[in-house]
């Protein structure tokens, strides 16, 4: 990816020698999730549950239609709000 995009081209090398790091430290501290009292409201693919699923008290709202840029995505963030807010309220159509 950063070969074949210009913008991406001169960051080529640094993100060749982070892909070849093999002792990177956890990304998540999972009982700090698991542990979590305040109300989290999550959009995510259908592909990334296994880490909403760590988080307690988590609603999701989760689709295959939308991916990780769907905030920024023309049209989309209307639409990724809508069902975050209902979410909060409890009220899911």
């Amino acid at each position: 990816m950063f070969r074949d995009y210009i913008e991406l081209r001169n960051l080529a090398p640094v993100a060749d020698i982070l892909a070849q790091m093999t002792d990177w430290p956890p990304l998540y501290d999972t009982e700090r999730l698991a542990n979590n009292e305040v109300p989290v409201y999550a959009s995510i693919y259908v592909d990334d549950m296994e880490t909403a699923s760590k988080i307690n008290n988590c609603k999701t709202f989760i689709t295959n239609a939308m991916y990780h840029d769907a905030i920024g995505a023309a049209g989309k963030s209307e639409d990724v709000f809508k069902q975050l807010f209902a979410l909060r309220e409890d009220v899911m159509d």
